[in-house]
């Protein structure tokens, strides 16, 4: 597979064990990333009702049989693809009201990106910016323990900027660069 649809099968995929062996099988709400697997694959995408409860809509899932396993992190070539993949995936552009020196009110633009230690550590250290902690979050739904993931924030617009001109190619959803570039447009007003 092409590194775009590796970042797919990163932040949506997992092996499952078949009567003889395992395979990959990737899911997500939006149709665009599994039709890509599907054309890079040339496997069916199809809707399930997995977790619908959960979702409150029905995910597209493909099962790629012959795929036993994804490249190492490290072995992966074009990394501005696999990243732009993953980040569209798990990352989030929104604006942070915020105090400035002067406990004045004003609008950050702010990056969040999501995800296992393992894969923000090596997004951390190929990203265009500087390099940022690590923060830890204990999820916490209807009052009761559910896990924990990790986020890196870039709050920086500069920064932002930066990592979005590096990210920017193609394939890429457009609906979630419109959403981004909008989120972009906002903070500046």
């Amino acid at each position: 597979m092409n590194d775009y649809c590796n970042g797919i099968a990163y932040a949506t995929g997992y092996f499952t064990n078949g009567t003889k062996e395992k395979y990959l099988v990737v899911r997500n709400l939006d149709k665009w990333y599994i039709e890509n697997i599907a054309k890079e694959t040339s496997y069916s995408a199809y809707q399930s009702t997995y977790n619908v409860e959960r979702d409150g809509a029905n995910q597209w899932v493909l099962k790629a049989r012959d795929i036993h396993f994804l490249p190492e992190l490290e072995g992966i070539k074009n990394k501005s693809d696999f990243c732009r993949a993953y980040i569209e995936i798990h990352g989030i552009i929104d604006i942070n009201l915020a105090k400035n020196r002067k406990g004045i009110p004003v609008k950050r633009l702010r990056l969040r990106i999501y995800g296992k230690e393992h894969m923000l550590n090596f997004i951390n250290n190929i990203l265009p910016a500087k390099e940022k902690k690590i923060q830890y979050i204990k999820n916490v739904v209807d009052k009761k323990y559910s896990g924990e993931t990790c986020a890196l924030y870039y709050q920086s617009k500069k920064e932002i900027e930066e990592i979005l001109k590096w990210l920017d190619g193609c394939p890429k959803n457009d609906n979630i660069w419109d959403k981004w570039e909008s989120m972009i447009k906002a903070s500046e007003k």
